[in-house]
């Protein structure tokens, strides 16, 4: 009978231990299975997280999409004006050049026909201070032959010895006026030189001065 009972104590206690081993069994799973639905409940979470994220940064990508469209068609358009502008301003300082072109051709043949025209005014003043000085000469030398005829005139009649003595020499007379004359005629004629020169000096500069600019506007008109 007590061997009955402790093999029934020894059973029930077995499956105590069994129960206990199962029970155990059972929890674990149960926290497996809670660990399972945590971790499903995260991956969702995190999948609508990217979707959420992946369909902001899809949105912004078309934005920027859109304002790159937006900047080239602006940038086209600024372009094709820049370049009308361009071509319009090019036109118009084109026929400025070919303006100022005509312009400087027509001030530069001014000057060279003035140039011309004070050349040969220059030119006939000095012909005419030649044959001025020459006529003086010519006269100066007809007053000498005339004193010197008076002189020889006196030689010849002694008797008027007193006549003679009393008036100075016809030679030294007319030396002396000849001479004066003379100097004033050359310092005349250089006074007049020194003019021509500085006024040819000055037409020289201008000259050389209204071919550079034309030679600077030809130059930009070819480049």
């Amino acid at each position: 009978m007590e061997a009955d009972v402790s093999e029934m104590r020894n059973e029930l206690q077995s499956r105590d231990e069994s129960l206990i081993q199962l029970e155990e069994l059972v929890s674990w799973k149960q926290q497996q299975k809670k660990l399972l639905i945590s971790k499903e409940q995260s991956h969702c979470s995190e999948q609508e997280r990217m979707k959420t994220e992946i369909s902001d940064l899809t949105e912004e990508l078309h934005q920027k999409e859109i304002t790159i469209a937006t900047i080239m068609e602006k940038a086209s358009l600024l372009e094709r004006q820049l370049k009308m502008e361009l071509e319009t301003k090019h036109k118009l300082l084109t026929k400025q050049q070919v303006y100022l072109c005509n312009k400087e051709h027509g001030n530069f043949t001014a000057s060279l026909h003035k140039m011309k025209h004070e050349n040969l005014g220059l030119q006939n003043s000095l012909v005419k201070l030649q044959n001025d000085t020459e006529t003086s000469i010519l006269g100066c030398m007809d007053t000498y032959r005339e004193a010197e005829h008076s002189y020889q005139h006196l030689l010849v009649f002694p008797n008027h010895d007193f006549l003679f003595i009393a008036q100075s020499p016809p030679e030294m007379s007319f030396l002396a006026t000849t001479e004066k004359f003379l100097q004033e005629e050359e310092k005349h004629a250089r006074e007049f030189e020194e003019r021509l020169n500085s006024h040819l000096e000055e037409l020289q500069r201008h000259s050389e001065n209204t071919l550079k600019k034309y030679a600077r506007i030809q130059q930009n008109r070819h480049t």
